[in-house]
């Protein structure tokens, strides 16, 4: 089993930047060209999250505008996290868009990533009750999300295991229904997965450890 450095500890209603600010890829570990910021806090009801994703040129080229459709076709950055210290087999998966749509699932992975087999328990968006917002500039977009920590889990813990990620698009695409490719994205990752030859982000025991003091 992997192990890996990538922490953050919260003091409640303080925000607190992740201090890489450059994501890695997800076979190899190696920095991405991409630079991602990304702060987060907590309450007694909710995580918030901001990120900003910069150099990302063709982010208007997203086509996806309805909530649980497959946006992970396209660029997204996502959210994995589960209650608890231990490698989860199940974990609240989430994504947005540039065009402020989610994606919201619950995952159960119990080959944590080794083997496939893993499945979503789709939460509907009208739901989840999470607050997100999406701004674009130039090449940049960002956003923030407010997570109920009732979705997360029971809410009666400070420790959890997380992980974030990043698709970018490396070059235009001419057709509305393109989708990512490794050839034509970067996939990048808070924590790298370390998944070899094809990039993949569903494996646990890479996440993170997040404290919430």
């Amino acid at each position: 089993m992997a192990t890996t450095d990538y922490s953050i500890s919260l003091s409640k209603n303080e925000w607190k930047n992740l201090e890489e600010k450059y994501f890695r890829h997800s076979t190899t570990g190696e920095t991405g060209p991409q630079e991602t910021l990304v702060k987060l806090k907590y309450d007694d009801q909710y995580l918030y999250l901001d990120f900003e994703c910069r150099q990302n040129p063709f982010w208007k080229e997203n086509t996806y505008t309805v909530h649980n459709t497959e946006l992970y076709n396209q660029e997204v950055f996502e959210v994995f996290i589960a209650e608890g210290t231990d490698v989860p087999e199940r974990y609240l998966e989430l994504e947005i868009n540039p065009n402020n749509v989610l994606w919201i699932g619950k995952i159960h992975n119990p080959t944590k990533g080794h083997g496939g087999g893993s499945s979503a328990e789709m939460i509907d968006y009208d739901k989840a009750g999470i607050k997100h917002s999406v701004k674009t500039e130039d090449d940049t977009w960002s956003g923030t999300l407010q997570i109920p920590l009732s979705l997360i889990g029971s809410g009666n813990t400070k420790d959890y295991r997380a992980n974030f990620y990043r698709i970018v698009s490396t070059q235009s695409h001419k057709k509305g229904d393109w989708k990512c490719n490794p050839k034509e994205c970067n996939f990048l990752c808070w924590s790298p997965t370390m998944s070899g030859k094809t990039p993949a982000f569903h494996r646990p025991e890479y996440f993170g450890s997040l404290h919430l003091r």
